[in-house]
């Protein structure tokens, strides 16, 4: 069954585009089978609650506990402890 992730950004525009398709290379890289629906980090936990994600990335600051692992997406913008986000990714998706 493919792992559901929630990507959010500010505007569920161009940002959680470029990081969602970054996911999805990862994850096809490592032979896991994804869906990434994007949001704006307003609306992530409403999402949460209807789209039951196995975890949410933000390149924003959540307000709230979505009862998920959330994961600090910047790195895939910026490269910084890019491998470090990666491997945070992966441990929460297996």
């Amino acid at each position: 069954m493919a792992k559901k992730i929630l990507v959010a950004c500010g505007t569920a525009i161009a940002t959680s585009t470029v990081v969602a398709k970054k996911i999805e290379k990862i994850c096809k890289e490592q032979g896991i089978a994804c869906m990434t629906v994007q949001c704006k980090a307003t609306e992530a936990l409403s999402k949460v609650k209807t789209l039951k994600p196995d975890v949410l990335v933000s390149t924003t600051q959540i307000i709230g506990d979505p009862g998920i692992p959330v994961i600090n997406g910047r790195s895939f913008l910026t490269g910084v402890n890019h491998q470090a986000t990666i491997d945070e990714l992966l441990a929460a998706l297996k």
